[in-house]
């Protein structure tokens, strides 16, 4: 029953609280712990807000442990509930406190998905790394049987500090055979991607990195 608090990575107070228990993960099952120690993997029980990049310290603590951060999202998506004159045909998971309950669960185990309600309360900003993530939770969700309209995908904008709108990068690494190079080479272009290295990696392969 110790008393903690959780620092973010430029120093802030994130939450204060007590540990209640702490879980060791022993294989596939969770075991109940006194003390956890430097190369254990733990579950903290009695906090609520810290995640993954917080430092987790004594009261007394005022400098952070310096983690990498979680990179942003970069695309999103709004999850709305199904009002279709069939809905509620195929599943009777198609309420909004339903929906709402499985995306905001979902965001505590998977820390790269950032949940926001929107104004109307029918109507969920799924914001995630790409549109494989978020195709991924969209699956689990139909299999688990939720109904649920989706729209197209949206790529999250930024702005820096001038003001100025930015749109995320990604650095594409591909390792590919000499002779499939220039198929790579056109779908990334067709994508807007632009080819910033060529070079061999060895074994008649090339190495291309694109920004994208």
């Amino acid at each position: 029953n110790q008393s903690i608090k959780v620092l973010d990575r430029h120093g802030k107070v994130v939450e204060t609280g007590r540990v209640s228990k702490i879980l060791a993960f022993r294989g596939l099952e969770r075991a109940p712990i006194d003390v956890g120690e430097a190369g254990d993997i733990v579950s903290i029980a009695g906090l609520m807000k810290g995640t993954v990049a917080d430092t987790f310290c004594d009261p007394q603590v005022e400098t952070p442990i310096q983690a990498q951060p979680i990179d942003p999202p970069t695309v999103t998506m709004s999850f709305i509930v199904n009002d279709s004159p069939l809905a509620g045909t195929e599943s009777d998971k198609v309420t909004s406190r339903m929906i709402r309950d499985r995306l905001f669960k979902e965001a505590e185990g998977n820390v790269t998905l950032k949940i926001e309600e929107a104004a109307d309360k029918d109507s969920f900003y799924v914001s995630g790394r790409g549109e494989l993530q978020l195709s991924i939770l969209i699956e689990t969700m139909r299999r688990e049987g939720f109904e649920i309209a989706v729209s197209r995908p949206r790529v999250v904008l930024q702005k820096d500090e001038a003001g100025v709108w930015q749109e995320p990068i990604e650095e594409v690494v591909i390792d590919v055979d000499e002779e499939h190079s220039g198929v790579v080479v056109q779908k990334m272009s067709e994508r807007k991607a632009e080819m910033i290295e060529m070079r061999p990696s060895g074994g008649n392969r090339l190495r291309l990195v694109f920004y994208a």
